[in-house]
């Protein structure tokens, strides 16, 4: 642990960084259709508006399906790092993440709920619902875990235990009492995929992954 900490975190910085870019190159160009390196470097330049005949092909995989979700996988990433290091702060614990403090099980109950109910074919019913749950969840484990106004280490972990245990009771009773396309929501959902990932839904994301970590940093 002291090795790893005399690491320079810039040269840290610069990895993570050239490690991304490799990344992000191979998700472009790779799929069910690929485009080569020269393909993908053309149709950057080439820009959202063009296209022709002999390329409309790459053209459109890259900047209508797989640059969009290139886009959000960033977005998304970048606030759930933010969001476990200022959880981790929060709690001055490192043993603090979503599963331990009950955030994923408070937030499925949330998602879950709002299917069943019908929501998911309001625009952010199922996110406003999630966010609800897991906001809620976050506050009875930190609530129990306080002991003299500090976080107890094994009262977090038992807590966090507990509230997911009865997440997972609450989500087995509404996937009993849910429809047979409510049951595929909630599978879907759960799993999770970035595959219908739209410029519509990074427009929608972005702003408030922005407003978060500006947030994050006060």
């Amino acid at each position: 642990m002291n090795d790893l900490r005399r690491i320079n975190p810039k040269i840290v910085a610069v990895v993570l960084c050239v490690a991304l870019v490799v990344v992000i190159l191979n998700a472009l160009s790779t799929g069910a259709y690929t485009i080569s390196f020269s393909e993908l470097i053309k149709v950057i330049l080439q820009g959202p508006a063009h296209s022709t005949n002999t390329d409309s092909v790459s053209h459109a995989v890259f900047w209508k399906v797989r640059l969009p979700r290139v886009a959000l996988a960033i977005v998304v990433g970048a606030s759930l790092a933010v969001a476990g290091v200022v959880m981790q702060g929060v709690f001055r614990n490192p043993l603090a993440e979503p599963a331990t403090v009950g955030v994923s099980g408070g937030a499925a109950v949330g998602a879950v709920i709002a299917i069943t109910l019908g929501l998911s074919k309001i625009t952010l019913g199922v996110q406003l619902f999630a966010f609800i749950g897991g906001t809620l969840a976050t506050a009875v484990v930190y609530g129990l875990s306080r002991v003299d106004g500090k976080t107890d280490v094994v009262t977090l972990i038992l807590t966090g235990i507990a509230i997911n245990a009865l997440s997972g009771a609450l989500i087995g009773l509404a996937v009993f009492i849910a429809d047979d396309d409510q049951i595929r929501t909630v599978t879907f959902w759960s799993l999770g995929s970035l595959g219908l990932a739209t410029w519509r839904a990074v427009a929608m994301v972005l702003p408030l992954a922005i407003i978060g970590i500006a947030l994050s940093t006060r």
